[in-house]
Formats: C-alpha cells, sequence, structure tokens
C-alpha cells in the first residue's frame, strides 16, 4: 500500500522539477506578453511561434531529454504498441467529436474552405507543441518530483494558464488538461492522444466551441514558418524513434 502511495504522491523534486517549472514560466510569460501584442502581426508570430512554440515548447524540451541522456520513450515518445494505442486514439477522437456536434452542431455555413484548412494545419502544428512540452516533458519530471496525481494536477494547470494571451478560457482549460494528461499517462504514449483526440478537441475548440479565443492572422504563412523551424529538430528525433517502428516484434514481447 506505502509503495502503491508513492507512486500516486510523492516529494522527490530534482533540478529537472526546477527546469520543468521554469520552462513553464517562460512560456507562460511569453503568452502574457503577447496581450499588448495583439493586431501586432510580426511581433505576435515572434513571441507566439518561433519564441514559445518552436523555440520553448519543442526544441527546448528535445534537447533537454537528449542533454540528459534519457529515452525518449521514457517521456511517451514513442512508437510502442501504435497499433493499439492508434485505434484507441482515433475512438476517443471519434467520440469528442459526436459530443462536441450534438452540444454544438457546426454553424450551417461552415465550410472546409482554404482559410479553414490552414488554420487546422496552425493548430495541429500548435498542438506537438502541446503534447510534447506539458503531457511528455512537464508531466513526466513534475511525475518524479510529485507522483502521478500531482503531476497531472500541475501539468494542466501550466497547460490551462499558457492560454493566458489568445484563449483565457481557465476553468474548462483546467478540466481539458486533465482528460488529456490522464489518457496520456495510462499508456505513457503521446500515440493516445496524438493527432485524433487532441486534434478533435484543439481544432473544433478553436474553430467552432471558443467565444473568446483570438484570432490568429495568416496561420498558412505561420504553419509554413513552424514547419520550417520543426525540419531543424525533428528529424533527430525521429531517427530515434523510427527504429522502433521497424521492429514491431520487439513492442509485441513488451506487453
Amino acid at each position: 500500500m506505502k509503495k502503491a502511495m508513492s507512486y500516486l504522491f510523492r516529494w522527490q523534486p530534482t533540478k529537472d522539477t526546477l527546469a520543468a517549472a521554469a520552462a513553464g514560466l517562460v512560456v507562460f510569460l511569453l503568452s502574457w506578453a503577447m496581450i499588448p501584442a495583439r493586431g501586432l502581426f510580426l511581433l505576435n508570430t515572434l513571441l507566439r511561434d518561433v519564441l514559445m512554440i518552436f523555440l520553448v515548447g519543442i526544441a527546448f524540451p528535445l534537447w533537454y531529454i537528449r542533454r540528459n541522456r534519457e529515452n525518449m520513450a521514457d517521456f511517451g515518445l514513442t512508437w510502442k504498441r501504435w497499433y493499439l494505442y492508434l485505434p484507441i486514439n482515433l475512438v476517443l477522437g471519434g467520440l469528442l467529436l459526436l459530443m462536441f456536434l450534438k452540444e454544438v452542431p457546426l454553424p450551417a455555413d461552415f465550410q472546409l474552405k482554404a482559410g479553414v484548412l490552414f488554420r487546422i494545419s496552425f493548430i495541429m502544428i500548435a498542438g506537438v507543441f502541446e503534447v510534447v512540452f506539458f503531457y511528455s516533458f512537464q508531466r513526466s519530471y513534475f511525475e518524479r518530483a510529485f507522483g502521478t496525481v500531482p503531476a497531472i494536477l500541475v501539468t494542466a494547470a501550466f497547460y490551462a494558464f499558457h492560454h493566458i494571451g489568445f484563449q483565457p478560457e481557465y476553468g474548462k482549460l483546467i478540466m481539458v488538461g486533465i482528460m488529456y494528461a490522464l489518457v496520456f499517462r495510462l499508456g505513457n504514449s503521446a500515440l493516445l492522444i496524438f493527432p485524433f483526440f487532441w486534434g478533435v478537441g484543439g481544432c473544433y475548440d478553436v474553430l467552432v466551441q471558443s467565444k473568446v479565443v483570438s484570432e490568429f492572422t495568416a496561420p498558412g504563412l505561420r504553419s509554413v514558418i513552424l514547419i520550417v523551424l520543426l525540419s531543424v529538430v525533428l528529424p533527430q528525433t525521429l531517427k530515434r524513434l523510427i527504429p522502433e517502428a521497424a521492429n514491431p516484434k520487439e513492442s509485441i514481447k513488451e506487453i
């Protein structure tokens, strides 16, 4: 019983805990700085896309994990059990979409035109940031320090309040953060929530449901900028993950 409780709650903070919390604070401050930058395209793109999403949100966590010589799989960044987790991910996404369609139906004039598709592309790239930074990087280090339950709650709080500059719906977003962090943790895999489960939630909320989310201009151009930036850091990470997908027998043996 005592051992089980130590998984749920503990107090073992380290320098890694401080790094995860400090990075979360930087993300919050960058989002907060977006408030006076509204309407200023170049400054907003610098703050959100280049600094928050790419540099602090994706490049830093991946660099930090590699610097510590840790296994990406320990942070849920793995292809292991993809044949199981991706179908679950798809089902969860489908169920969430059905719930959204029932509670907040699509507007009668909604169409998947180029503008909407560009916005979806930007949202999905931002989703890579959220999955890597909050549910993989922060949650993992917080869990080592505080246990599973506090880690999920603290991660959800960081996730919710990082929206201060563009979607200040903290109560709803804390619950969303808890939901995604919990599902991610059940299998310790990003493949349980991304791309389908997270994608439905993020896209439907921003495009249809939310009434307070800020408009983002030139989503197509900003998506291209982010793709170019990510092409610098993601290939090395993918090289470390591809061998797992190429040898599924090892993953089957681990079940």
